[in-house]
């Protein structure tokens, strides 16, 4: 008995797995490989006090604390490990660099009869395989990317298309945020960078290849930022402008925002953030309004008074669609995709971006 060694390609080689991150309940919650379990060698508290030993009394101190705690939880951690095998066959340990944690942890089960797997290079090794082959991926798919104003439904068209079995990228699902100032309002959850990098690799892992619709981002959402594969990608695509009036527009941005208790705090500290760019007799104006809780006219006026006027489209749209009936524009779209499918390639005036709209 024993512990393999195994390289970040060949998580995926296996039918059944279970990846184990045994690093702090606070390291995994910032990012992990998608779909894995934390099984922490350290709690967060022992973590910080290891840390402290360190930083005072030096590193063999440390390590002989670290060793004291993990000796007390061995019948735990074997217990756990013994579960996740038997229902998922294969055990796949990392941590961050693959180091001290996951190869102690490993020949600790070894000894008590646990055959687990151990990822080279841990985390690290697998954020820079994931990078690279993105890459790979990336010439593989090409885009149908939605442009439009803010509160077209843009994000509600993509949701529509995945549900009719459509290959759909949503950047905004994965990111956590609508990316502007107003774009976490709502949205309880957040991720970082190397989160977003993870769930963005594994979904286009999913889909594969061919042609596949997305929405027309700018290179940063919220904080994060699209990888370069993805950015340029989209650039390339085929876009297609989806219309709405200004009436569905407002409807869209209530519904899409107001879902969530005190987002009507957040909203306001949005919009003081943008203070600057309103000017001090629109601003008072919507202070007025939200004294009012005149919330769809403040949702109009920031419309046609911020949106709009700094709205930009990174490509020259190929189509037009009108979204104002959502079923009608989902099935335009479904005709747009079969027909760019069928014919096996994109005329050249469409990759040229030429504008050649063709409105329902």
């Amino acid at each position: 008995m024993g512990y393999t060694d195994i390289d970040p390609h060949e998580i995926y080689g296996f039918e059944k797995k279970i990846l184990v991150d045994i690093r702090s309940p606070q390291e995994f919650e910032e990012f992990h490989i998608p779909g894995a379990v934390n099984v922490p060698l350290f709690e967060n508290e022992e973590k910080k006090l290891i840390g402290y030993v360190y930083r005072n009394k030096g590193v063999e101190k440390a390590k002989e604390l670290g060793e004291e705690i993990a000796r007390r939880k061995l019948e735990e951690f074997y217990r756990k490990f013994r579960e996740l095998k038997e229902k998922y066959g294969n055990v796949i340990v990392y941590c961050w660099r693959g180091g001290m944690r996951s190869q102690g942890m490993c020949e600790a089960m070894s000894s008590m009869g646990l055959d687990l797997l151990r990822l080279r290079g841990g985390y690290r090794a697998y954020r820079q395989f994931i990078l690279k082959d993105m890459e790979r991926i990336m010439r593989n798919i090409k885009f149908l990317v939605l442009t439009g104003k803010t509160g077209v439904g843009k994000t509600k068209v993509l949701r529509e298309l995945k549900r009719r079995g459509y290959p759909v990228l949503d950047l905004e699902d994965l990111a956590k945020d609508r990316g502007s100032v107003f774009g976490s309002v709502g949205i309880r959850s957040q991720v970082s960078q190397k989160m977003f990098d993870s769930l963005l690799y594994e979904e286009l892992r999913s889909i594969g290849e061919g042609l596949v619709f997305v929405e027309d981002e700018s290179r940063r959402i919220g904080n994060l930022y699209i990888p370069d594969p993805v950015w340029e990608k989209k650039n390339e695509g085929i876009y297609i402008e989806i219309k709405a009036s200004l009436e569905r527009r407002v409807e869209n941005i209530l519904e899409d925002y107001t879902s969530e208790e005190g987002w009507e705090e957040e909203a306001l500290e949005a919009v003081k953030k943008i203070r600057k760019y309103l000017g001090p007799q629109r601003f008072e104006y919507l202070m007025e309004k939200f004294g009012e809780k005149d919330y769809r006219e403040i949702v109009r006026f920031l419309i046609e008074e911020y949106y709009d006027k700094k709205y930009r489209q990174f490509g020259e749209p190929a189509f037009e669609v009108d979204c104002d009936d959502l079923n009608r524009c989902v099935e335009r779209l479904e005709e747009i995709y079969n027909l760019i499918s069928n014919e096996g390639k994109v005329q050249d005036s469409l990759v040229q971006g030429r504008k050649e709209a063709k409105k329902v």
